[in-house]
């Protein structure tokens, strides 16, 4: 299946079927699909513990569960279909990791198992130490260059490059503010570039054309304030458009969070909506009200606490009579339901994310690049697996 033709495909997907995706439970405590497709909102709200674990955990198993009850999704487990690369690599010696956190390296092993070889140097794109360049570097014996803002990162990295007998060039600076000259004869290594430091890549090596690029994008809503904006012409043109929220939904796994913080990270989404059902009585407003993100450390003050604190960044006055038992229930059983709600958006997180990723492949193929999208791991290792490889047509 082309790109092309598998972007429109997606693309008509998520329109028809947006009501199911594009409200957040967390935000509108009974989506308007619930009112239409009240069988499957029982369904969610019905489900024991183990089995939303097992649904979260298991997204084939999500789709069948799914599929079940919305038959109009039966095309999309095809459409979500990619072939994992099949560039093999020499087996890494284990001294090679030292100094790498243990899931970054089989990360870094099995991108650089995906990578296909290229002439030239090696440009690691916001590189922080460059454990992946270096990697490769040594692998190919292949020089070096590594971009990345951080001064203190540098001159690690290049401590460990001399190390270990590479030649490498740290170039501190930030990409998202002063332009960086990328050699011709590059091929480029972005392993989980967030945002818009993968885009600000794209855009450089479409009017400053490379070698080679090897990309697993991550994180596509950090620095998106409003809309999502499209890179290539076709989703320019199209009719399907990403606020932050439905962008942000394609990065909501936590398959490599330990059972620990998912906890924590429960409880705090939990206290978060019990603040929600408490500012919407305050303020006698029934909508939602956004407020920052906050650290898990602020669990330890207790809920009172962290309502306040966020009361006070919203300059909402709050009186000194509250019933905080009666809220933090509230915000408990809201959780509960909301969780079981947002199976039905999580269903479409892939979708998204691909539609993402796709918006990239088809700006590098307007750029004269050929262009092959996989997936270079299992999910468990990590959720943000797709690659986008791109050479330079002859």
């Amino acid at each position: 299946m082309s790109h092309s033709h598998r972007f429109a495909e997606l693309t008509a997907l998520l329109r028809q079927h947006e009501r199911y995706w594009r409200m957040s439970p967390f935000v509108h405590p009974t989506p308007a699909w619930c009112g239409e497709n009240s069988a499957l909102a029982s369904d969610c709200i019905d489900l024991p513990d183990a089995a939303l674990a097992t649904l979260e955990a298991d997204p084939y198993a999500l789709q069948i569960w799914l599929q079940t009850r919305l038959p109009m999704l039966a095309s999309l487990p095809e459409l979500l279909k990619l072939p994992r690369a099949v560039h093999t690599a020499t087996a890494l010696p284990n001294q090679w990791a030292v100094a790498i956190p243990g899931r970054k390296w089989q990360q870094i092993a099995a991108f650089a198992g995906q990578s296909p070889h290229h002439a030239g140097c090696l440009l690691d794109w916001c590189s922080g130490k460059a454990h992946l360049g270096r990697t490769l570097a040594q692998l190919r014996q292949q020089s070096l260059v590594a971009v990345e803002r951080d001064r203190t990162l540098c001159a690690e990295g290049g401590a460990l490059a001399t190390h270990v007998g590479i030649s490498a060039q740290f170039v501190c600076a930030d990409v998202l503010k002063e332009p960086v000259d990328l050699p011709a004869n590059a091929q480029v290594l972005a392993l989980h570039a967030c945002g818009d430091l993968h885009r600000t890549l794209l855009r450089r090596i479409a009017q400053h054309p490379v070698a080679a690029l090897v990309l697993a994008p991550c994180c596509y809503h950090l620095w998106l304030r409003e809309n999502y904006s499209p890179l290539s012409e076709m989703a320019q043109a199209g009719d399907l458009s990403l606020d932050r929220n439905s962008v942000q939904l394609a990065v909501q796994e936590a398959v490599t969070s330990s059972d620990r913080i998912r906890a924590r990270t429960a409880t705090l989404a939990a206290w978060r909506l019990g603040f929600d059902s408490l500012q919407r009585e305050l303020r006698g407003k029934d909508d939602y009200l956004t407020t920052p993100s906050l650290p898990q450390s602020v669990l330890q003050d207790g809920f009172e606490a962290v309502c306040r604190r966020i009361a006070g960044h919203k300059k909402l006055l709050v009186p000194a009579a509250i019933d905080w038992p009666h809220f933090q229930i509230l915000g408990e059983q809201r959780y509960r339901r909301a969780q079981r709600l947002q199976l039905v958006r999580h269903g479409f997180r892939r979708a998204i994310e691909l539609w993402l990723v796709l918006d990239l492949a088809l700006y590098l193929e307007q750029a004269g690049y050929q262009v092959e999208l996989t997936e270079f791991c299992a999910r468990e290792l990590t959720p943000r697996n797709l690659l986008l490889s791109a050479s330079r047509n002859p």
